[in-house]
C-alpha cells in the first residue's frame, strides 16, 4: 500500500518538523495537539501550523504546499474513521500521555494504516502496551533525529511481533520517500545511534577529566581528524545539548552490563545544574561573547579564552583518514595514546553491541554516519587502521573480544564498499572511456555516457571545460542515446579556480590567462545546451558560481532537495563569466506571455545575482530561475544519478527536441538606467558600497544587452561576449583583488 496521507501526533519541535518532513515530501499531513483551550481547541497546532509556514522562514520548501497541511486536535479529530495510511507519535515523552493518545487513534485508524513512534527514551515495548495482538503487527517505533529535514537516519524499532511487512513499508516510505537513510535497531536504551554515540562521547569525556586534557584540547584532538564532526565531542555535546546527553548517560547507567561503559562527567553535571546546557541557552561547555568563543573553566568556574593546542601530532594530520588512522596506531605520546584509547574503546562497544543493538555491523556505521554526521563509522576506521592489527592489539589490552570478532578472519568492507544501501554508481559502469585529471568519462547500461567532475574540489577548470566539449561530440558523433554529469561529494561544484584569478591579477596578466578560459568554458556550456543528444545533470549540495552556471545550460537537472543554487561572483567582485547572465535573459526574454512583465524578472534576477543570493533548497531554486518545470527533485540525494540516467533515457526515447540557438528583443537602455536608479538609492541609502555599485550596473549592463535601445534583437553568444568584457575588467579592480584575497585567507566575503 502506497503511503500518502499521514497523521502527525504532537505539535511540539520534533513533530511540526516531521510534519514539514512529510509535506515536503508530497503527503497530504494532518498535524494533531490536545485541546487545551474550549474557545480556541486548536491553539497549539495552530500555532505549530503558523511556524511551518511562517513567510519568512518556512519549514517548507514551496509555501504552495502549506494546502496538503491541516491542523486539529485530538478530541475532535480523532472521532469516526479515518483514513490516514501512517500515524506518527511525538507527543511529550510521558508513557501515560502516549497511552492515552494510540487509545483514541486505534479507535479511528484503518485496518491496514501503520503505527509509529518517534520516541527516543522509552522503550517500544512499554508504549505497545495499549495495543492488541494484531496492531501490534503494525506498530514500531520510528526516531527521527534533530533536525528531521537535514538528518539522514531514521531508526526503525520493530516490536517482537511487529509483522515484517510493516517494517519493510515503513522503511521503503522513509527510504524512497523521505529521502532518509534507515537502520533497523533492536528495542534497547538509546537504540543504535545514541547508544553507541553517546558512549564514546562519555568516554572521551570521561578520560580527559581524568587525564586533565582541556575542553579545547580535547575537541581539537577528536574532530576532523578521526573524521568527526569539526566541533568535536564538547562542542557537538553543545549543540545537542548537555542535558539530554547526561540524561542519556544516566538511564544506561542503570541497564545491567551498561554501567561500566558508561561514567559520570563531572563538569557536563556542573554545568546541568547551572542550566549551561549548551547552544539552546546560549552557553556550555563554550560561549559566545561578542566576536569571541570562550570555553568553560572548571577550575575557575567561569568562562576564558581558549588557548591554541599545542599537541605535536595536529601537525601529523592529513585530510587522508587512512594516514590520520596509521598515525594515531603507531603514536606513543600522550594525545596519541588517547587517541587511541577514543578509537579503541568505540570499536569494542560498538562490536558488542552486534547484535545487541543492530544485527549488522553495517547499521552501527549506518548510524554513527547518518545521525552524528561522521565521515566513518566504527567498523569503516577499523578497516582504515588495519582490521588483524587493531583486533590483535585490542585483545592484548582488554582481553577477550566479542565472539563473533574472535571468529572474523578478514575486514569487514570488501574494496569499493560503502554503507549505503541504493546501487552504486559503480554498478552502473561498463566500461571506461578516460579518466583524467578533471572528469571521468565511461559508458553504463549499452549505450549511455556517464561524466564525472572530478577536479580538486569539483571546481569548473579549464580542463574539465575542455573535457565537457569532448565529451558532448563523442556523445553526437557515436551510437550513444545520451549522457549524464554528475559529481561525487556533499557539494556538486562551488565554482571557478580563485587562486587562477588571483595569480593572474598579480601577474597583471588578466586579459591573456582569464580571457581563453572564459572562451572555453562558453564553448563548453553552449555545446551542452544545444546538444542534438538529451543530457542530464544530477547536482545536490552547493552549486555555486560556475557550478550553477553548468547546471543552467544543462538541458535537463535532477537535483537533490537540499540543493543550494546561486550566482555569487559579485561577493568577490566579480560577475557570473560563464553564460549565467546570458543564460537568465534567455529564460526571461524568449518567453512569448502577453502579460509576462519582463523587466521585473529582470529586476528580481539583477536583485538575486548583486546580492549573491543562493537558493535554501531547490524548489526555491526554481522560483529563482535556476532550475525549470522540466526539472525533477529527489528527496533521496543518494538515488540522484540513477534518477538522472532514467531521466536521460527516457528523453532519448521520446523524441528529444534540441533546444535552437535563438534570438530576442533585449531591454536595453530603458532597463541599465532602471536599474541606475535602484542602484543610486541603494547607494545613498549605505545599503551597498561604491564597489558593489560597479558591479551590479556591470551585471545590469549584460542583461540589458548593453548600450543599445530597447527591442533591439539580440542572442546569447552576444550577451556571453558582454560578459567576458565586463568580467575581465572587474578582475583588473584592485577592490575586486582585495575581495579574492580575503575570501581566499578567511572564507568570508569581504564588503570594501
Amino acid at each position: 500500500m502506497t503511503i500518502r496521507k499521514a497523521t502527525v501526533l504532537g505539535g511540539g519541535v520534533m513533530g511540526s518538523q516531521i510534519a514539514a518532513l512529510l509535506v515536503n515530501a508530497g503527503l497530504k499531513v494532518k498535524l494533531l495537539d490536545i485541546a487545551i483551550d474550549e474557545k480556541d481547541p486548536n491553539k497549539i497546532s495552530k500555532k505549530a501550523y503558523e511556524i511551518i509556514t511562517d513567510k519568512k522562514r518556512p519549514q517548507l520548501f514551496d509555501l504552495n504546499f502549506a494546502s496538503n497541511l491541516t491542523y486539529g486536535n485530538f478530541d475532535e479529530d480523532l472521532q469516526g474513521e479515518d483514513d490516514a495510511d501512517i500515524y506518527i507519535e511525538a507527543v511529550k515523552e510521558e508513557l501515560e500521555i502516549k497511552h492515552s493518545v494510540w487509545k483514541k487513534v486505534k479507535e479511528v485508524a484503518k485496518d491496514n494504516a501503520l503505527f509509529a513512534t518517534n520516541t527516543s527514551g522509552i522503550p517500544i515495548e512499554y508504549i505497545a502496551k495499549v495495543f492488541n495482538d494484531d496492531e501490534r503487527k503494525r506498530f514500531f517505533g520510528m526516531h527521527f533525529f534533530n533536525p528531521p529535514r537535514i538528518m539522514k537516519l531514521v531508526e526503525i524499532i520493530p516490536l517482537q511481533d511487529t509483522a515484517e511487512e510493516s517494517v519493510k513499508r515503513a522503511q521503503l516510505f522513509a527510504e524512497d520517500k523521505l529521502g532518509k537513510g534507515v537502520v533497523v535497531a533492536n528495542d534497547v536504551p538509546g537504540f543504535v545511534a545514541n547508544r553507541v554515540g553517546t558512549q564514546t562521547m562519555n568516554d572521551i569525556m570521561h578520560r580527559a577529566e581524568e587525564e586533565g586534557i582541556s575542553i579545547s584540547d580535547t575537541d581539537a584532538l577528536t574532530g576532523r581528524s578521526i573524521g568527526r564532526p569539526s566541533t568535536g565531542t564538547y562542542g557537538l555535546s553543545d549543540l545537542v545539548g548537555i542535558d539530554i546527553a547526561v540524561t542519556v548517560t544516566k538511564g544506561l547507567q542503570q541497564v545491567p552490563g551498561e554501567e561500566k561503559f558508561f561514567n559520570d562527567t563531572k563538569i557536563a553535571e556542573k554545568l546541568v545544574e547551572q542550566s549551561a546546557l549548551g547552544r539552546k541557552t546560549k552557553k556550555g561547555f563554550y560561549k559566545k561573547e561578542k566576536n569571541k568563543i570562550l570555553v568553560f573553566d572548571p577550575e575557575k568556574n567561569d568562562y576564558v579564552e581558549q588557548s591554541k593546542p599545542e599537541f605535536p601530532i595536529l601537525g601529523k594530520f592529513s585530510k587522508d583518514l587512512k594516514e590520520n588512522m596509521d598515525v594515531i596506531f603507531n603514536a606513543d605520546d600522550k594525545a596519541g595514546l588517547f587517541l587511541w584509547k577514543t578509537l579503541r574503546n568505540n570499536f569494542y562497544y560498538s562490536a558488542l553491541n552486534v547484535p545487541k543493538a543492530a544485527s549488522d555491523y553495517r547499521d552501527i556505521d549506518r548510524a554513527l554516519v547518518w545521525g552524528f554526521n561522521w565521515k566513518k563509522g566504527p567498523f569503516q576506521l577499523w578497516d582504515l587502521m588495519g582490521f588483524s592489527r587493531v583486533k590483535d592489539r585490542m585483545k592484548e589490552e582488554l582481553g577477550e573480544l566479542p565472539e563473533w570478532i574472535e571468529k572474523r578472519t578478514e575486514s569487514f568492507y570488501k574494496d569499493g564498499e560503502t554503507i549505503e544501501r541504493v546501487t552504486p554508481v559503480s554498478d552502473f559502469i561498463e566500461s571506461e572511456i578516460w579518466n583524467r585529471e578533471d572528469s571521468r568519462l565511461s559508458v553504463v547500461n549499452t549505450d549511455q555516457l556517464l561524466l564525472k567532475l572530478q577536479s580538486g574540489n569539483n571546481i569548473i577548470s579549464d580542463g574539465f571545460a575542455k573535457d565537457l566539449i569532448e565529451a558532448v561530440d563523442l556523445l553526437e558523433s557515436e551510437d550513444f542515446s545520451s549522457m549524464v554529469l554528475y559529481a561525487d561529494g556533499r557539494n556538486f561544484s562551488v565554482g571557478a579556480n580563485l587562486y587562477m584569478m588571483k595569480k593572474a591579477h598579480e601577474m597583471k596578466q588578466v586579459e591573456e590567462l582569464v580571457g581563453p578560459a572564459i572562451d572555453t568554458l562558453h564553448k563548453s556550456f553552449n555545446r551542452m545546451k544545444y546538444s542534438l543528444k538529451p543530457i542530464v545533470t544530477a547536482v545536490q549540495g552547493k552549486a555555486l558560481g560556475g557550478g550553477c552556471e553548468l547546471v543552467l545550460h544543462s538541458p535537463f537537472v535532477v537535483a537533490a532537495s537540499e540543493t543550494y543554487i546561486g550566482m555569487v561572483e559579485a561577493g568577490v567582485g566579480l560577475l557570473p563569466s560563464g553564460g549565467g547572465l546570458a543564460e537568465m535573459s534567455d529564460r526571461i526574454l524568449s518567453t512569448n506571455h502577453k502579460h509576462d512583465d519582463k523587466q521585473q524578472s529582470m529586476s528580481e534576477v539583477l536583485t538575486n545575482i548583486g546580492m549573491a543570493k543562493v537558493s535554501t533548497n531547490a524548489y526555491e531554486a526554481k522560483r529563482y530561475g535556476y532550475l525549470r518545470d522540466t526539472d525533477s527533485i529527489i528527496l533521496n540525494v543518494e538515488k540522484r544519478v540513477e534518477a538522472a540516467l532514467n531521466k536521460a533515457r527516457l528523453e532519448s526515447e521520446m523524441n528529444y527536441i534540441p533546444k535552437p540557438e535563438g534570438k530576442y528583443i533585449a531591454l536595453g537602455r530603458d532597463f541599465k538606467a532602471l536599474a541606475e536608479g535602484m542602484l543610486d538609492a541603494q547607494r545613498l541609502g549605505n545599503f551597498i558600497s561604491d564597489h558593489d555599485y560597479e558591479i551590479t550596473l556591470k551585471i545590469a549592463e549584460v542583461l540589458s544587452g548593453g548600450d543599445i535601445p530597447r527591442n533591439t534583437y539580440v542572442n546569447q553568444r552576444y550577451l556571453q561576449k558582454l560578459e567576458k568584457e565586463r568580467f575581465l575588467n572587474l578582475l583588473q579592480n584592485e577592490k575586486t583583488y582585495a575581495r579574492i584575497s580575503h575570501m581566499l585567507e578567511t572564507g568570508k566575503p569581504l564588503r570594501n
